[in-house]
């Protein structure tokens, strides 16, 4: 954090990209990176609406970046709200990368219709998905944290289709990110936790299975075999990539 605040969405998607995964808003724990603490600004101008013009470009980036398929957006890391690089959403993305993939996943009635509807009518903003399915908005919330973390979804933007502020628009992760031939390289665990480590610089294996969701005992068998396998070096409950390992970085 001893550089400039992000000024622009081509800063924050080279940031995003960097990193490989960042919290949309940090907590105060600063357990793991945070858009909004990067573009920080305590000397902005503070706009009427209350807030300072720094919030306004992270809010305005969060928006645009998935459109322009720089950034996936969704309730994903704790089921906050994060950001993925294009290719760390490759790496974690557990499904085949079909429209219909969501088919195979056991979801809540209520959170496959959802799927089904953008697999039909495409982009969607949140209040008409309310509306099309009687939801409040704990439902709508619930709805996109079960689809978020399964990395189902992604938000695509916003729409002005009602009175007040403009809605979240969503779309299916696989139709933003893996509909063009060659976009697709498929999912691993193991360049995920190695981009993970060189993110965090060290981590216990706790903290990697709590933040990508993947159990206790795989991620342990996970780190264990990239110890072995001379990528990665343990002290005490910390890993941290080896210092003459090749980074993970393409």
């Amino acid at each position: 954090m001893d550089q400039p605040p992000l000024r622009t969405a081509d800063e924050a998607a080279e940031y995003i990209k960097d990193l490989g995964f960042c919290l949309l808003f940090g907590d105060k724990a600063a357990s793991l990176p945070s858009l909004r603490e990067a573009g920080r600004d305590d000397e902005a101008k503070l706009l009427p609406a209350g807030w300072g013009e720094d919030l306004e470009l992270v809010w305005t980036w969060k928006d645009m970046l998935p459109t322009e398929q720089r950034a996936w957006c969704g309730r994903f890391l704790g089921g906050r709200q994060s950001l993925l690089s294009p290719r760390m959403t490759d790496l974690l993305y557990p499904h085949a990368g079909e429209p219909d993939d969501f088919q195979d996943v056991a979801l809540s009635p209520e959170a496959k219709k959802v799927a089904e509807h953008l697999l039909l009518e495409g982009p969607t903003s949140m209040r008409v998905v309310r509306e099309a399915f009687g939801l409040d908005s704990k439902g709508a919330q619930k709805i996109l944290t079960e689809l978020g973390r399964e990395l189902l979804i992604t938000n695509f933007g916003t729409r002005q289709d009602g009175p007040g502020w403009p809605s979240c628009v969503i779309e299916l992760t696989s139709r933003v990110f893996f509909d063009s031939p060659g976009a697709r390289k498929g999912p691993s665990r193991k360049d995920a936790a190695l981009v993970f480590l060189d993110t965090m610089v060290e981590a216990t294996p706790r903290e990697l299975a709590r933040t990508f969701r993947w159990t206790a005992k795989d991620t342990s068998a996970l780190l264990d075999g990239l110890v072995r396998g001379g990528q990665v070096e343990s002290e005490d409950r910390y890993y941290r990539l080896s210092a003459d390992a090749p980074g993970p970085r393409p």
